[in-house]
């Protein structure tokens, strides 16, 4: 007979946002908007009506916090009660959230009832939900958990985010930039391009004057980074503001079209802001 598996992913996959038939459970992150705090699930407030509040003010900076150990025992015990032995976790990268660290140690203490595989994407944005589609697809196709983790790590190895936002705030307050970066940035009025760095960090890889001139960059990097590669990417953002315009720009300038585009939630929104876009990639070969 043969095991009963599952995957499951944070909520910063986007995973709310985008249409599949998987059973993907989710492990929600919560926002802390100051007068109220709720799960990042989609429902209590979506994507758009998120960034139109922070938008509409300039000086909210939400905070995030994981999911308590408590909180993620009982999610994993509600799994086990379905008769699941085994779970896949793809989770945010562990530079980025404590919820992975707090996965390893449920995965310690329900050993006995259900074999937990946390997994550090180290990526974030629908690049992290990406990891948790192609483990539900194997699982579906019955292939072996030691093959899918093997899958995993080879996309782990070929995979980046390019993007830049229109305000350093909220990495800098949330403690996901340097504040040496923020300041530069705050006083010299740069947009820098950021990274998702394999490493899982978040880095500033190029300082530009202008949003609209950084975001012309990020299509250079998309090419430098895929040159000589077949590779799948998509545009992630938070808010709409400066999508039409990159979508625009790489048409125009690159002759890139047709990319899928995937809102990111509410909880990476708390740490980029309103007004960031980018390019997530991966290298296909």
């Amino acid at each position: 007979m043969k095991m009963k598996r599952l995957v499951a992913t944070t909520s910063t996959s986007c995973l709310d946002y985008y249409k599949h038939d998987y059973d993907i459970r989710t492990i929600r992150i919560k926002i802390d908007m100051g007068d109220h705090v709720f799960k990042d699930d989609g429902t209590e407030i979506k994507a758009d009506e998120f960034y139109k509040a922070m938008e509409e003010d300039k000086h909210l900076v939400p905070k995030t916090s994981q999911p308590s150990l408590g909180e993620l025992i009982e999610f994993f015990e509600g799994i086990a009660d379905e008769g699941y032995e085994e779970v896949i976790v793809t989770t945010i990268s562990s530079k980025l959230s404590g919820t992975y660290n707090g996965i390893c140690q449920a995965k310690e203490m329900l050993a006995d009832r259900i074999n937990i595989i946390p997994f550090d994407t180290k990526t974030v944005c629908f690049n992290e939900g990406y990891f948790a589609l192609n483990a539900a697809k194997m699982i579906e196709e019955g292939v072996d958990t030691k093959d899918i983790l093997a899958k995993l790590e080879y996309l782990k190895s070929h995979v980046s985010i390019f993007f830049a936002v229109d305000s350093l705030e909220c990495l800098v307050k949330n403690g996901r930039l340097s504040g040496a970066a923020g300041l530069i940035g705050k006083y010299l009025k740069i947009k820098p391009i950021l990274r998702v760095e394999p490493d899982g960090t978040i880095q500033a890889i190029e300082k530009i004057r202008t949003t609209k001139k950084a975001l012309e960059e990020v299509g250079n990097y998309l090419l430098e980074y895929t040159k000589g590669h077949d590779y799948e990417a998509f545009i992630v953002y938070t808010g709409t503001e400066l999508k039409e315009f990159l979508v625009n720009t790489l048409k125009e300038k690159f002759n890139i079209e047709g990319l899928a585009e995937y809102p990111c939630s509410p909880v990476v929104g708390c740490h980029v802001g309103p007004n960031a876009i980018g390019l997530g990639v991966f290298l296909k070969d």
